[in-house]
């Protein structure tokens, strides 16, 4: 039973491996372009609606949990629940409908999410040091999740703006542009999209741990 569990971990990852390889082969074979459906950065197409369905289950789960909170004694609070949902719940939206590239403050938006990304573990420090002790081994899914989207979302995107459009002749010499930006862009939305379902993962291990120790106190107290 328990590897029946787990095996829509590999099967979702599975697909977006899938996914970013006929990006890279389609965006490599028709100049930079690829099949519309397969655009990365395409509102509402075959990446951006699985990543918004992802973004939409990491907010979903934190909110329901919040809603049926029972139990305040376990990890971890209500306000992080709340937040967590927000920021992911809004992320769901803008990953499908792209907001942030309608707005020329693409940049600022970006600063944003990072910093909300690093804000909240700061000012929650104490629920995730309580997770960690409540169920170590999930904590360290998401903890291995976002460090894949950072590099991906957040390294790769550094890496082009300041290492590959300076610099793309020396490195990578008769290569073409597009070329070098389609296998970023694959990597980038790897890295994306892999880490989202790593955290989806620790998280989905975190509320059954708790909805069974939930459980747990309620017979105790029968």
């Amino acid at each position: 039973m328990p590897i029946k569990k787990s095996l829509w971990l590999p099967l979702i990852i599975s697909l977006e491996i899938t996914i970013v390889v006929l990006y890279a082969i389609t965006a490599l074979a028709n100049g930079g372009q690829s099949l519309p459906f397969l655009d990365v950065n395409g509102s509402r197409t075959l990446p951006s609606l699985l990543q918004a369905a992802q973004l939409f289950l990491l907010g979903i789960l934190p909110l329901c949990t919040c809603i049926t909170y029972r139990n305040p004694k376990l990890p971890p609070s209500r306000s992080l629940l709340t937040c967590i949902a927000v920021f992911f719940l809004y992320a769901s939206v803008d990953e499908l409908f792209k907001l942030s590239f309608l707005s020329s403050y693409h940049k600022l938006v970006q600063l944003i999410y990072l910093s909300l990304g690093l804000a909240i573990p700061i000012l929650f420090y104490r629920d995730f040091i309580h997770l960690y002790k409540f169920h170590p081994r999930a904590v360290r899914w998401v903890g291995l999740g976002l460090l894949s989207f950072v590099i991906g979302g957040f390294g790769l995107e550094l890496f082009r703006s300041h290492v590959q459009e300076p610099h793309w002749y020396q490195l990578f010499g008769r290569w073409e542009f597009y070329q070098v930006d389609a296998i970023r862009t694959a990597l980038e939305e790897l890295g994306e999209m892999v880490g989202e379902t790593l955290v989806l993962k620790g998280m989905v291990d975190l509320v059954q741990r708790r909805r069974v120790q939930s459980a747990t106190f309620e017979i105790k107290r029968i």
